[in-house]
């Protein structure tokens, strides 16, 4: 009786995300934003999925069905950690295919130019000025003037400074501001993007995230 009984559960939850597939076909529109959402809510669903590969049996309890009963449970967490990763990466196909289409994948690798250029402007803005040049010259007749001993070795016999202008370093100041002021503008047009541009759910993928509970 026992054996019948894990069987005949272990069916239903076969066929629990059939069921609701066959009663549920419609479909829903949401946002990229809130797409994003989704999948996180659906790796976090992955990660909870635990699958009981082994069981501990004692005397007391029925080999039979206490078999059974395990094997049913693997296969319906089995199923519906496949429902949940076919579900995942079909949000994630409709949200690439929409990012595509609505240009934010342009966007965004602007965006990254911008940070490239950022990181070369900063370097400069943030250098130290050259030495004013008759100071440096200043420097090497003084060397060129002094004891031959004090150089046999290499010490003291060159003059060091930045090749970098004050000019030049405000003009990478501006420049970092500028190019903060173009990514800041470009991430205003991704949020308004992802907040208008929707992706359709198919009927498969819905069924599982109401299962769920994810939408």
């Amino acid at each position: 009786m026992h054996i019948v009984q894990s069987m005949l559960d272990f069916l239903l939850r076969r066929q629990y995300y059939c069921l609701i597939v066959i009663t549920q076909r419609k479909k829903m529109k949401i946002t990229l934003r809130k797409a994003n959402a989704v999948q996180n809510s659906i790796q976090e669903a992955i990660k909870a999925v635990k699958l009981g590969l082994t069981v501990e049996i004692n005397e007391f309890q029925d080999v039979d069905a206490t078999l059974a009963t395990a094997q049913a449970e693997l296969a319906a967490a089995t199923q519906r950690r496949d429902s949940l990763v076919t579900a995942l990466y079909a949000v994630r196909a409709a949200v690439g295919v929409a990012k595509a289409s609505a240009g934010i994948d342009q966007q965004l690798t602007e965006a990254a130019l911008i940070d490239k250029r950022i990181g070369f402007a900063e370097e400069t803005a943030k250098s130290v000025v050259m030495t004013a040049l008759d100071v440096i010259k200043g420097k090497i007749k003084k060397l060129s003037e002094g004891e031959v001993k004090s150089r046999i070795y290499g010490y003291n016999d060159t003059v060091s400074t930045t090749v970098v202008t004050a000019e030049a370093i405000e003009a990478a100041k501006k420049t970092v501001l500028e190019l903060k002021k173009a990514k800041q503008k470009i991430n205003d047009e991704v949020l308004e993007l992802n907040i208008r541009t929707e992706i359709e759910l198919d009927a498969d993928t819905l069924a599982v995230l109401q299962a769920e509970g994810l939408i």
